[in-house]
């Protein structure tokens, strides 16, 4: 029998030397689930489990080490995601329904996954019964406001220190249905939210190790990577796919056999960037 932690939203792990402007975002692999919404939930423990970008902040647990901060989200993305505009919400989900001027409707809404999703995958409903407007402010104030309020400051204080910031948010994928194998998928917005130098030191440097990697598709970027990849403004942001298969065992949800080697690659990933930004190659042109 599963019994619920008390629902936190998130922590931060600051470097304890050395500090880097990069900042480790891990929005979606927060597995605490409040208790009320399990009960509340039309769908099994294990099958909401499946939402999570499960176990992606264990492989980049030591960016601490390498001088970097990380983030990452106590919450389960299916109760709130955080990677989402705070007005993607789906308006027939609640009753009474939120005010117009406070939905925002897009292709992620009308998919089923916006701030709050309808659907967990394949068409698998999460409730059974419509929800109160009020979950709306509640998970807004208890889970996205806080996540987002802290990656403003702490990109700002980069910023402020160092002249710049980077954010790498750090997601998985279900395994992708190409004729070529696709291990990663680095999304710059199509090179609107960071360097092309910095989409090409990672796509090299992953590349050196064996792995198949695609820019932008079909994962160009979420919201987070959108609203606060800004290089004109010296903050630059790239988001990181990595194909669950590589170290989950997506049966039983637990770490596969490769969880290990994923995790020592995505550790000498944060050594070689560390490194990199160590040679003032983002820095602005004075």
């Amino acid at each position: 029998m599963h019994l619920p932690l008390p629902l936190t939203s998130f922590r931060v792990d600051r470097p304890g030397n050395t500090a880097i402007p990069l900042l480790v975002s891990s929005p979606h692999s927060g597995r605490n689930y409040p208790s009320a919404f399990l009960d509340s939930a039309s769908l099994s423990f294990h099958e909401l489990q499946q939402s999570e970008d499960r176990f992606v902040d264990r492989l980049f647990e030591n960016a601490p080490d390498f001088g970097a901060t990380l983030i990452c989200a106590e919450f389960p993305r299916v109760w709130c995601d955080v990677n989402r505009d705070w007005r993607e919400v789906d308006a027939d989900m609640f009753d009474p329904p939120p005010p117009e001027d406070e939905v925002l409707l897009t292709a992620k809404v009308k998919a089923g996954f916006g701030l709050i999703p309808r659907y967990v995958s394949q068409g698998r409903q999460v409730y059974g019964h419509p929800l109160h407007r009020s979950e709306i402010k509640d998970r807004i104030s208890v889970a996205w406001l806080p996540y987002h309020e802290a990656l403003a400051h702490l990109l700002s204080e980069m910023q402020a220190r160092f002249g710049y910031a980077v954010l790498l948010e750090a997601h998985s994928m279900p395994k992708l249905p190409y004729a070529r194998s696709c291990d990663i998928v680095l999304g710059d917005v199509h090179g609107r939210s960071c360097s092309p130098e910095l989409t090409g030191m990672m796509e090299n440097r992953l590349g050196s190790r064996g792995y198949s990697v695609r820019r932008n598709t079909p994962y160009s970027g979420g919201y987070i990577t959108q609203y606060y990849g800004r290089p004109e403004q010296d903050i630059h942001a790239i988001q990181v796919e990595i194909c669950r298969s590589l170290y989950l065992n997506t049966a039983t949800l637990q770490p596969g056999s490769g969880f290990e080697k994923t995790r020592l690659n995505m550790h000498s990933l944060l050594a070689e960037l560390s490194a990199w930004m160590g040679t003032d190659a983002l820095l602005p042109s004075l």
